[in-house]
């Protein structure tokens, strides 16, 4: 090498690259962290609940049910030397339908070879699918229905002229369409009511409360204001304060957990019955045994399951002498129906504030001071509450209360563990029958061309299922529940 042809800027590099090493210049370890997720997988009610697999392979779970006919039995009093009455029995078949429900997988050898050593990507992906199933079994062992909800009547409109933006002399003509459990987390709704309407009258500040009666077995309502979509509620409720011209697009974000996927028109179809699910627990309740054929019909088409349901219709959970009005009333149908107590209510995260704050609100409970170190827990005091038992005022049974993530708001339901009855063969009242219980199925190794189209591995979990209720009649539902 000519060492007079190197330049002076040539220099310059060499020097500045050999000036030793530094924090800014010079070597750096790599501290890589673990691969986290930050997706909660919380299904109480599905986690709870037995799984029992049956003798045989069918299509349904079939049992005949005894229903309680006390109040129409024949007088007992018998004449010396006469047969005493036969006793009334009422039989009543019921069956229900089996479904598949699961999440699929896919992971290429790639992704494997590049997360080697650092993550196993074919095991996260198997991981994140039986995540996304327990979720989703969780939500249809609730929500699931494949009878269809009863079409709403036609909505009560109510002018007032405070309160929003309609112009004067302006007509509000609405609709109504119901969602089901499975709806409300997936999308869809049944056909939609006729439309109720009335006109504004003077000033520019017009508003219009909505009301519509109860629908058996509904948790959500999505309203319809001049032909668009305006919004979904979980009371049978709404306030419209504009005339749209257009669907709404901003997200609901005030009710937790609604499917993103929103209405486009108003629902002509029903979609409130998929014949891909199982029927889950409000359907189970909801729905009537069918007279003909299996499984559950539609509310008035069949013979009624006996479950209670009490609708607020808008209106908040009412407190009196540290009780809640509501639960006493649907505690006491219970009751006099069946001689039982709720196990257990089910409430949403909404529901489960509701009634801590008002227990903890002055004039409605007492404030207990946890005792600790001689002071009476005077100090270090916590603030808050959270109200996790409801003692039945009629029988004096403990009543747990649930919060489940996946029960849509406005809607609390009293369920029941056991059947304590003679010859009552309840092992389980309420289960999942699992003919083929979760399953990790690896497809066969597959190419097609393009991004993605391999080598790779291809797979799912699934399950092969339903679910069974014994006893709606001891257990009811409140519905259309506001925020308090």
């Amino acid at each position: 090498m000519d060492l007079t042809q190197i330049s002076e800027e040539t220099l310059g590099t060499i020097k500045k690259a050999t000036a030793g090493i530094n924090a800014s210049t010079g070597i750096h370890g790599a501290d890589l962290a673990d691969l986290i997720s930050l997706v909660p997988v919380n299904s109480p009610f599905r986690d709870r609940l037995p799984r029992v697999k049956p003798k045989q392979g069918a299509k349904f779970a079939e049992w005949e049910a005894i229903t309680n006919v006390n109040n129409s039995q024949p007088n007992p009093a018998t004449a010396f030397d006469n047969a005493a009455p036969i006793v009334n029995v009422n039989l009543q078949d019921v069956t229900a339908l089996y479904a598949r429900i699961g999440a699929g997988y896919t992971v290429t050898k790639d992704a494997i070879t590049f997360g080697a050593d650092y993550a196993d990507a074919k095991a996260i992906a198997i991981f994140n699918a039986i995540n996304q199933y327990k979720i989703g079994e969780d939500k249809k062992a609730i929500g699931g229905q494949n009878f269809a909800l009863a079409v709403p009547a036609t909505p009560t409109v109510t002018p007032s002229a405070n309160g929003g933006s309609i112009p004067a002399t302006t007509a509000v003509p609405v609709k109504v369409a119901v969602r089901t459990g499975s709806n409300f987390s997936w999308g869809g709704s049944g056909i939609a009511s006729s439309a109720g309407s009335a006109t504004t009258g003077s000033g520019t500040t017009n508003s219009a409360v909505v009301t519509v009666p109860a629908v058996r077995g509904a948790v959500a309502y999505d309203w319809f204001v001049n032909g668009f979509w305006y919004t979904t509620t979980t009371v049978n409720t709404v306030t419209v304060t504009t005339i749209p011209t257009a669907n709404a697009t901003a997200p609901i974000t005030n009710v937790s957990g609604l499917s993103t996927v929103y209405p486009t028109s108003v629902p002509t179809v029903d979609a409130s019955a998929s014949s891909l699910d199982f029927n889950g627990l409000i359907a189970s309740l909801a729905g009537d045994y069918a007279t003909s054929g299996y499984g559950l019909v539609t509310p008035g088409q069949g013979s009624p399951s006996g479950a209670k349901f009490l609708s607020l219709d808008g209106a908040p959970l009412t407190f009196s002498g540290g009780s809640v009005n509501e639960f006493d009333t649907l505690n006491q149908y219970i009751y006099d129906s069946v001689q039982l107590s709720p196990d257990r209510y089910m409430v949403s995260s909404q529901q489960s504030k509701t009634l801590s704050k008002a227990f903890l609100a002055a004039g409605t409970s007492s404030v207990y001071l946890e005792q600790g170190n001689g002071d009476g827990g005077r100090t270090n005091a916590s603030l808050g509450g959270h109200l996790n038992t409801y003692f039945n005022a009629i029988t004096g049974d403990r009543i747990e209360i649930e919060v489940n993530p996946n029960l849509p708001a406005g809607t609390i339901i009293a369920t029941r563990d056991s059947i304590p009855f003679p010859n009552s063969n309840i092992s389980n009242t309420m289960e999942l029958r699992t003919q083929e219980d979760l399953t990790d199925w690896d497809y066969p190794a597959g190419r097609q061309s393009g991004a993605g189209g391999g080598p790779r591995y291809d797979g799912e979990v699934y399950s092969v299922e339903t679910f069974i209720n014994r006893a709606p009649v001891s257990m009811g539902v409140l519905q259309n529940i506001t925020a308090s």
